[in-house]
């Protein structure tokens, strides 16, 4: 492998790629928040049931509708009764008293009709009354789901901030690695979930938290050198203290 760079850019590689995988899950989590996904579920019940009532309530208008106009048609018959008994025209006895009766039946008819339309506009305020608990109920939810909504954009939108640190100082990085390495390090990111270079230090992989043994470590002096873990197998270079400059630099970036 060509080793004329300098071998802490593949941690810095290492922990770019790191923080970019953690971000994205970070915002995927948040886009997929659980308790907003809950309060939109019983947002859309409050809606549907929102929606049964008003339907309910248009069939009651309907109905009350339909009285009202049979109410009409009747009380019109009974002043037209009225008023050909009035009038003097009638003089045949069995006519005026069928007249008569067809008003009584008529009046009768429409006592029940108004009876009726009484229960229905008393089941209209009724269901009013609900409708306007429910609304107020699916007013909260909205109003809380609106909350979390704009929450979780804020966040959304200051990991998306550090995510274009990460990718951009992955861009520049990438710029000085020679595809040898990066061969390697593309095959060892497949087979060991993300990381592949770690630090050795003090005679542990930080990597896997492995203590490699003294005969193994005293093979691994050469700080221009990139060693592989006897352990986990990642590639692992001498920790120096560069090293707390690159996780400085990682810190500033998330802050």
């Amino acid at each position: 492998m060509n080793n004329d760079f300098d071998i802490v850019s593949l941690y810095i590689l290492q922990l770019a790629s790191s923080g970019i995988s953690h971000i994205e899950k970070e915002i995927q989590k948040l886009k997929e928040d659980e308790e907003l996904r809950l309060r939109e579920d019983e947002m859309k019940e409050a809606q549907e049931k929102l929606d049964l009532l008003s339907e309910k309530l248009h069939e009651f208008d309907k109905e009350r509708k339909k009285f009202d106009d049979e109410l009409v048609l009747k009380t019109d018959k009974i002043k037209k009764n009225e008023k050909r008994l009035s009038s003097g025209t009638i003089t045949n006895t069995k006519e005026i008293i069928s007249l008569q009766e067809e008003i009584v039946s008529i009046k009768k008819f429409n006592d029940s009709i108004e009876n009726k339309v009484l229960e229905l506009l008393i089941k209209i305020d009724d269901l009013n009354e609900e409708l306007k608990a429910e609304k107020e109920k699916k007013d909260k939810i909205t109003a809380h789901v609106d909350n979390l909504k704009n929450e979780i954009d804020k966040k959304i939108d200051r990991l998306q901030i550090v995510l274009k640190k990460y990718l951009n100082r992955k861009e520049e990085i990438l710029k000085t690695i020679p595809d040898d390495y990066m061969s390697k390090i593309n095959e060892l990111v497949q087979k060991k979930g993300g990381i592949a270079v770690g630090v050795f230090k003090d005679r542990m992989c930080l990597a896997c938290n492995m203590e490699i043994s003294t005969g193994e470590s005293s093979k691994m002096e050469n700080a221009n050198e990139v060693f592989k873990c006897p352990n986990c197998r990642r590639m692992l270079i001498k920790y120096r203290d560069k090293i707390e400059d690159v996780k400085k630099e990682f810190l500033d970036i998330n802050s």
